[in-house]
């Protein structure tokens, strides 16, 4: 990384530090009715990492909206006590073509974000369609750790398969499936 983005990713009002312990779950499709609601943002999200290890990761993450905007973001994951952290940090185009040449491994899906209400809880759903496989993944979030286990896969429209802390399915893990 040059020393640049390295200066700034140490910039505490840059970078957001974020829980990152969602619910994970594998479901066959979800109801198209259901993604093509209003409130639902898609994009196009593509995932270079630049550094992995057993408890961190460094990744770039390139999103492309359908009405062309561009988000890009450079993304450090920690385990610490057990738990999942993530800090993000928007960067440039610049920044990012610098940065891309590192890359050690790219995946690529389509993603949709979507809020949804069970037993008057909303829930943050993030939802994962890979380009290169048949694997989508819904990920299902909510305040704290006591709403997220209050969601009941078995009322959801959809079949899910709850994943939640297989390793396989986190970070650069998932692309053994794509």
């Amino acid at each position: 990384m040059s020393s640049e983005v390295l200066k700034q990713e140490k910039s505490p009002e840059k970078n957001e530090l974020i829980d990152d312990n969602a619910r994970k779950f594998i479901v066959d499709e979800l109801d198209k009715r259901l993604l093509d609601n209003p409130g639902v943002v898609s994009f196009v999200l593509t995932t270079d990492w630049l550094e992995m290890s057993e408890d961190s990761e460094t990744k770039l993450a390139r999103k492309v909206f359908g009405n062309g905007g561009v988000q890009t973001l450079l993304i450090k994951k920690v385990m610490k006590n057990g738990r999942r952290e993530s800090e993000k940090r928007k960067i440039t185009d610049e920044q990012y073509m610098d940065l891309v040449v590192g890359s050690v491994l790219c995946v690529q899906k389509k993603r949709f974000e979507f809020d949804y209400t069970q037993a008057g809880i909303n829930f943050l759903m993030k939802y994962d369609k890979f380009s290169e496989s048949d694997l989508h993944v819904l990920e299902v979030d909510a305040h704290d750790d006591e709403e997220r286990s209050m969601f009941d896969p078995g009322a959801f429209q959809d079949n899910l398969v709850e994943v939640t802390g297989d390793l396989r399915y986190y970070g650069y893990r998932v692309a053994e499936f794509t």
